[in-house]
């Protein structure tokens, strides 16, 4: 009965509405957008072009709009356990005539494990960078302070990243059969034969 408790409990967490606007970039074009509200976005990504520095003709990319977000350019290293960088989210300016109209994001990962940010690193960055350390157990949290890459100006709440840039080698999978576990023992707790 303890287990089946402590993963209703995790189950919780899991559920929990995060205090800051999050935006989540995972390297199989998964995204999405998380108030603190409730309301969760998808932000689904796609190959594109990159007219940033150095940007490569396709780049994992997600599309923000400005009327709620208006991004500081800049890229993000993100660095692997051996100190190299492994992967690079970048915040770019609307390429486009006229007003600006969307705010890409991009996610570059040097991985060769044939998910959609598996691209390689541009050949060039903004001068405007920030170095963080890659959570090998879960997301990589980044919320930047003024004038870092991707930091909003005019919004009135910090805004969090969760940069998911490590391939699942089958944790997932785990969890579900962990999960299915405890269900069968509250099940049987709860109306023995």
């Amino acid at each position: 009965m303890r287990f089946a408790t402590v993963l209703l409990l995790a189950g919780t967490e899991l559920l929990a509405v995060p205090s800051n606007p999050t935006l989540t970039f995972q390297e199989n074009g998964q995204g999405k957008v998380e108030l603190p509200n409730g309301v969760v976005i998808p932000l689904p990504g796609a190959l594109a072009s990159d007219p940033g520095p150095g940007g490569l003709s396709s780049a994992l990319t997600f599309t923000a709009h400005p009327a709620e977000l208006n991004f500081v350019v800049g890229d993000v290293f993100i660095l692997d356990g051996a100190g190299h960088v492994s992967d690079v989210l970048r915040f770019n300016l609307d390429p486009g005539p006229g007003p600006r109209l969307t705010s890409p994001i991009l996610f570059y990962s040097d991985d060769s494990a044939g998910l959609l940010a598996d691209t390689g690193l541009p050949t060039a960055f903004y001068d405007n960078k920030v170095t963080i350390s890659e959570n090998h157990s879960g997301f990589t949290i980044y919320t930047p302070i003024a004038g870092q890459p991707g930091f909003e100006p005019g919004f009135p709440l910090p805004i969090t990243y969760q940069i998911f840039s490590t391939p699942d080698a089958g944790s997932s999978v785990c969890l579900f059969a962990v999960a299915l576990y405890g269900i069968g023992l509250l099940r049987r707790n709860l109306f023995p034969n």
